[in-house]
């Protein structure tokens, strides 16, 4: 290591000569040894100073001193004095000579009557101020210092240096919270690392987004990860004193000591949050080890008091509206975005726990969409501006470092759990384990024909479908990228991203396209929406707002910058960017998950208005941006994808476990309590999962966290962890080698389909019936025929036992369209008896014209008996509605009120709440009775309604 230095000042005059003791090399039990008296004597010493500077403070009535280090002008001081300390020779101070030219020279600090004093090193090490955290200067170099602080004495003598502030050792760097200085997106980082080197930074190479540039003039960083107050900010503003007022200089403020911890914290994560693999992450000492040169008039190095005098508050030159030059090849940590995440993910558990509170808080995948969209591609312009490359191993090696850790942990431990409480939980688990570890999980539900919006059989990994189409996004969009640009070669950059922008909108619009075309009102809508060619527009809109706004000049000032005039940006800030905000709230609250206008432009755009608020998110003006800066929204966006990743399968353990008055717990809670305590247990877990799974191996890789596990002293037993992951790994095969094939609903609609088969063969051989009495009440079962869906199938056996001999023909799933050829084969054999019964709208209501349809098909002479179907489904009100509307129309055809009775007794419904089971399929009995009767005596009942 090399210690740089300055021959002369800018005002000619000589620099005092010092002695430099590098000890960074070498090492022997003896400089280690020696290492460690210096520092005892060292921190014996500092203590004794500091006591001395508040006794002297307290006796003039002047508060604790704020350390204030003012260097001299073109003065380069290395940063990295841990491991080459400054030891000058108080006694003697020859002048430079040429021979001395690679040795940095700090002026000897003096006394008041300007006799050279020894040189103190202090005891617990500051944390002294690098690129990364400098600020704008301010306009006039004679302006007061920003924190406030002017220069004073205690005593009328200046400080010793005992407080000159040692960087820390990466060792000592280790606090107990490094996670507060995070800057991830969603599913993605915020900031990326160097493009251009795999290798950790030296000081002939300084580590691109370190900081640090080449030259000697600093260039302020754009992370604001850290929030800082005014008394913990470390400032080094860039100011030259003016010749004609030397004395005067502009001090660089260093914390004191109770904050050193902090600000090495802070430092110690944007040095980790580079996008580098785990052995290419730049050390804190290679980092540290680069010169910074402090701008000020030559004067001695001194430390001083503030004043006792209250400091007038005063603002940083640099604001929101001038954003402080952005690293080459990174992205400015907007701290919007984090709030936009944060409402995103309440929206999504909301629609899970309490769906009619937030029926449409399943758009909050979209906008999770759009920011990966936008995040994702901003980082691969920045990357290209910089490097004119894309390194595909590098990008996806990051993703999966985002990305696979939290998920793989719940994947984990959520299949142990579903094996170990068992039920319908823990029904098909291979399926979805497998499909959610290789992020297909959205083709293997459409395969297995799952249905997003109906709970007939909760899977514990539904929610990983929007991962499997990021996923699948981030595999095949770099390819894209990297094609399209090739392409485009021989044309401008910015030509070329404008093309790609238009590209972008072009698969976007296909994307459109096929949603509205493939999606028909009549069916369940889960093809359309777990599609990824039918549901990736969202991500596309956010490419393409990043391919406009995103800066790929490598010396550009932000990465998104302004494109219009600050008097339009405000004007757009206060009026289209809250009026955007508010309609995508409207549709959170307001557009359902199933209805037709949902897949025919209100996905879209819901996805639109997202860009919108992106856009004014990064913009940082008005209201919206505002609201979205707020700390717990923040807070909770930080932390979104592990809220996300938890929170349904909490809810669904919840339901299991006390919903159903498990054998094992049977204590039971309605759904608003159970919901509660879901969300409670998720932000327990996603903070947890949060700080010790997705931060670490975000910033550190898999080889570092398996490194630090078993060296870190936050891990006094990795024994104990290492175990704990074997046993949840044990728990979760054993989960997957039990995993029933069949829910118990489908296992016993199964066997009631076997038994209704035995029953008709039966039927059929029954001898016709007797004529009927004068004056029936209810027809016998030998003149009834039951066609219908699952919930009929669900109450078969009860049919029976009320009517015997009745023929039924229920099947599950089973749409109006699939009844009717059951209709017209049972009408074409001349099987279809006097009174048919149906019992269809489970699965969605008839198509136009359906219901006349099937009237002609059953013919003449028929008297027909509609239920009016009940469930808290999407689809199901809709279809009770329309049998409620039809049958007055109709002489023939009469009402069974099988709403009233459910809604009146949901206790007597399955788990989904819609299947009877038990006393529920008496009721279901008794509704069918109802019908019959009106069909018989030909009286309607005009009190049959739906409370849904």
């Amino acid at each position: 290591m090399r210690l740089l230095r300055s021959r002369r000042s800018t005002l000619g005059r000589p620099l005092p000569r010092t002695r430099t003791v590098d000890v960074s090399q070498g090492a022997t039990p003896i400089n280690d040894f020696l290492l460690h008296l210096i520092a005892l004597v060292n921190r014996l010493v500092g203590w004794l100073t500091r006591v001395q500077a508040r006794h002297l403070a307290a006796r003039a009535g002047h508060p604790e001193p704020a350390l204030t280090l003012v260097a001299a002008e073109g003065v380069a001081v290395d940063e990295t004095t841990a491991t080459g300390w400054q030891i000058p020779d108080s006694h003697t101070t020859p002048p430079p000579t040429e021979d001395s030219a690679d040795v940095a020279e700090v002026p000897q600090p003096t006394d008041d009557a300007g006799h050279t004093v020894d040189r103190v090193i202090g005891d617990e090490p500051d944390v002294v101020t690098t690129d990364v955290d400098r600020r704008e200067p301010p306009a006039d170099p004679e302006d007061p210092p920003v924190s406030g602080d002017a220069p004073a004495t205690v005593g009328g003598r200046p400080l010793t240096v005992a407080e000159i502030p040692i960087a820390p050792r990466p060792d000592d760097l280790d606090t107990p919270d490094s996670s507060d200085a995070d800057t991830s997106d969603d599913i993605d980082d915020a900031v990326p690392a160097d493009p251009t080197h795999d290798e950790p930074a030296t000081n002939d190479e300084p580590a691109m987004g370190s900081g640090v540039p080449e030259q000697t003039t600093p260039e302020p960083n754009d992370d604001t990860s850290v929030d800082a107050t005014p008394d913990e900010t470390v400032l080094a503003p860039n100011v030259v004193a003016s010749d004609e007022d030397p004395d005067h200089p502009t001090p660089i403020v260093i914390p004191v000591m109770r904050h050193r911890r902090r600000e090495a914290a802070g430092l110690r994560a944007r040095l980790a949050d580079t996008d580098t693999d785990d052995t290419a992450v730049p050390s804190l000492d290679d980092v540290t080890n680069r010169p910074t040169p402090l701008a000020g008039p030559a004067a001695a190095v001194t430390v001083t008091e503030p004043a006792a005098t209250e400091p007038a508050a005063t603002e940083p030159a640099a604001t929101a509206a001038t954003p402080p030059a952005v690293a080459p090849g990174r992205i400015r940590h907007a701290l919007g975005l984090d709030g936009l995440r944060g409402i995103a993910v309440v929206a999504v558990a909301v629609y899970h726990f309490y769906a009619p509170a937030m029926p449409g808080g399943y758009l909050g995948v979209d906008i999770f969409f759009v920011l990966s969209g936008f995040l994702i591609t901003s980082l691969l312009v920045r990357e290209r501006g910089v490097t004119r490359t894309t390194s595909l191993p590098r990008f996806w090696q990051r993703r999966v470092r985002r990305i696979l850790p939290a998920a793989v942990t719940v994947l984990v431990v959520c299949t142990a759990i579903a094996g170990l409480i068992g039920g319908d939980v823990a029904v098909a688990l291979v399926e979805q384990f497998l499909g959610s570890l290789f992020f297909v999980n959205n083709w293997v539900q459409i395969a297995q024909s799952h249905s997003y919006f109906a709970d007939t059989t909760p899977q514990i990994f539904m929610h990983y479908w929007s991962l499997a189409i990021e996923e699948q996004f981030y595999l095949v969009w770099p390819l894209l990228f990297i094609a399209t640009l090739w392409v485009l070669r021989r044309l401008r950059l910015r030509t070329q991203l404008r093309v790609l922008a238009g590209v972008a909108a072009l698969l976007a619009s296909a994307s459109v396209a096929a949603m509205v075309l493939l999606f028909d009102p009549n069916t369940d809508p889960s093809r359309v929406y777990f599609g990824s060619d039918t549901h990736s527009f969202g991500l596309l809109i956010g490419v393409v707002l990043a391919l406009l706004v995103t800066a790929p000049d490598a010396d550009a000032r932000d990465s998104w910058p302004r494109w219009v005039g600050a008097r339009a940006a405000t004007i757009v800030a206060w009026t289209l960017a809250p009026a955007a905000f508010i309609a995508l709230v409207v549709l959170l609250f307001t557009l359902p998950d199933t209805a037709p206008i949902t897949y025919r432009g209100g996905l879209v755009s819901a996805s639109l208005l997202t860009a919108c608020v992106v856009h004014n998110a990064i913009r940082d003006t008005g209201p919206v941006a505002a609201l979205l800066r707020v700390p717990v929204l923040r807070w909770l966006g930080q932390r979104s994808f592990s809220l996300y990743l938890w929170h349904w399968p909490v809810v669904v353990f919840l339901r299991q476990w006390l919903d159903t008055g498990n054998a094992r717990s049977p204590a039971t809670l309605p759904d608003w309590a159970i919901g509660l305590l879901a969300g409670v247990i998720t932000l327990v877990l996603s903070d947890l999962s949060y700080r010790w799974i997705e931060t670490p191996f975000r910033r550190r890789g898999f080889r570092g966290v398996l490194r630090g596990l078993s060296d870190s002293p936050r891990f006094p037993a990795p024994a104990a962890v290492m175990a704990a992951c074997l046993a949840a790994v044990l728990f979760a095969g054993v989960s997957l080698g039990t995993s029933p094939d069949k829910s118990s609903l489908e296992i016993q609609l199964e066997q009631l389909a076997q038994l209704q088969q035995q029953a008709n063969l039966v039927a059929r051989h029954l001898p016709p019936p007797q004529p009927a009495p004068a004056t029936p009440t209810l027809p016998s079962g030998r003149d009834i025929t039951g066609i219908g869906d699952s919930v009929m199938l669900a109450s078969s056996q009860a049919l029976t036992a009320r009517f015997p001999g009745m023929y039924i023909d229920a099947q599950v799933s089973r749409h109006y369209s699939g009844g009717e050829g059951v209709i017209e084969s049972l009408a074409a054999s001349r099987m279809l008896r006097k009174y048919v019964v149906l019992g269809f709208g489970t699965n969605g209501q008839a198509f136009d014209g359906q219901l006349d349809r099937i009237l002609r098909e059953i013919g003449p002479g028929h008297k027909i008996v509609l239920l009016v179907p009940y469930g808290p489904v999407d689809g199901i009100p809709q279809a009770a509605r329309q049998v409620l509307q039809y049958a007055p129309r109709h002489a023939n055809v009469y009402l069974a009120p099988w709403c009233q009775a459910a809604a009146a007794h949901p206790e007597n419904l399955g788990p989904d709440d819609v299947h009877p089971f038990g006393p529920g399929t008496v009721m279901y009995a008794d509704a069918v009775t109802v019908g019959l009767r009106q069909a018989v005596t030909g009286r309607r009942d005009t009190s049959i309604t739906c409370p849904i």
